[in-house]
């Protein structure tokens, strides 16, 4: 399975840097010249300013009007590269990386979204975006939902990925950041490293796709790791993976159409009494009653890593905060603007124009 890891704005770049570090093809796109410099190991020929003739290089201040602007101004420059990159062979999947509530990736992602859709209808395009803090305010939280909107219209599936995990880190702001931004990496690297692999029961490219086409709705990814001398109850695990401590990402997994599980072990520990104990629960659980499983058993490991990927999501808390808080917070705002145009025609209603007060100055 192929895939290609497009960043797109700040937040974006900077977590397909990370996919870079670990060998995928990447490509980071953004409107600030400074932050893409900034990259470690995404390849400087794969690097790509949008919108110079804009904001000078210099970015959209979380602008989302200018982002959209700029994606479409250099669009089709950014489909040459694109193309000469996939060559002859199909890419499976289009990861979009990028933040909700900035501007280059909030406007700009959607134009492309679409724009791969059109010229490659064969492959999935799945976005992966931050959700803004609580405390960075009103406009960050009015890009997320307008960037919901938008997205829920041309992408396959919505990986949204909560920051407000950060709060649970002891971290520093920057740790907690590249922590959130690194287990992104880890979970999707896992998860596409155990497709169409030789395994007790395999999960193929095909299997991964249909799951992720699940019409613009949410997904996302659980994980779960421990070492196997420490694991007493193997479906304890698989079901912490579909748990608030397993996901980034508030939601009612119930609501869930689809899942997916993969589960990578030293052969002893996957017991097959385990893991039909947590498939049989999470099957009656989710609305779509479908989970592809895939079990790889491993005499090499000492840890059981799994895995987990529900999309198909309608029912999430921190989706519907968010859209709930930008809809109060843009109806307030568009009241307000009336009152004010209101209020200056009221002031400067009735007043005389020049050619009232100084007439015959002008001599023809």
């Amino acid at each position: 399975m192929r895939a290609l890891i497009i960043g797109i704005g700040q937040c974006g770049t900077k977590i397909a840097d990370l996919f870079a570090l670990v060998d995928f093809e990447t490509l980071a796109i953004n409107t600030s010249k400074g932050d893409l410099e900034y990259l470690k190991h995404v390849p400087h020929e794969r690097r790509i300013l949008v919108g110079e003739s804009l904001t000078g290089g210099k970015g959209v201040n979380a602008n989302p009007i200018l982002g959209r602007e700029a994606m479409k101004r250099d669009l089709p420059m950014i489909m040459r590269k694109i193309d000469s990159i996939a060559g002859r062979e199909d890419i499976d999947i289009f990861f979009l990386t990028f933040g909700f509530g900035g501007g280059t990736g909030a406007g700009g992602t959607p134009v492309l979204a679409e724009a791969l859709k059109n010229e490659y209808p064969e492959s999935l395009v799945v976005a992966i975006g931050a959700l803004p803090l609580k405390e960075e305010g009103i406009r960050p939280t009015i890009n997320a939902a307008i960037t919901i909107d938008k997205l829920s219209k041309v992408a396959d599936s919505i990986i949204a990925i909560d920051n407000n995990k950060l709060r649970e880190s002891g971290d520093d702001i920057g740790k907690a950041y590249e922590r959130i931004n690194y287990t992104i990496v880890e979970r999707i690297a896992s998860l596409l490293a155990l497709i169409d692999i030789p395994g007790e029961q395999t999960l193929d490219g095909s299997d991964l796709k249909f799951v992720l086409k699940a019409f613009g709705s949410f997904a996302t990814v659980g994980y779960a790791k421990d070492d196997a001398s420490r694991i007493k109850n193997l479906s304890r695990l698989i079901l912490k993976s579909f748990e608030s401590e397993g996901l980034y990402l508030e939601a009612n997994i119930e609501s869930a159409l689809y899942g997916l599980i993969a589960i990578h072990g030293p052969p002893e520990v996957l017991k097959a009494s385990d893991i039909f104990e947590a498939l049989n629960y999470l099957t009656n659980k989710i609305k779509g009653k479908q989970i592809f499983r895939g079990f790889y058993p491993d005499p090499r490991e000492r840890e059981v890593e799994i895995v987990t990927l529900l999309s198909g999501i309608y029912e999430s808390k921190s989706i519907e905060d968010i859209v709930i808080t930008a809809r109060k917070y843009a109806q307030s705002f568009m009241i307000a603007k009336e009152e004010a145009e209101a209020k200056k025609k009221e002031l400067l209603e009735g007043l005389p124009d020049f050619d009232d007060i100084y007439p015959g100055e002008v001599n023809e």
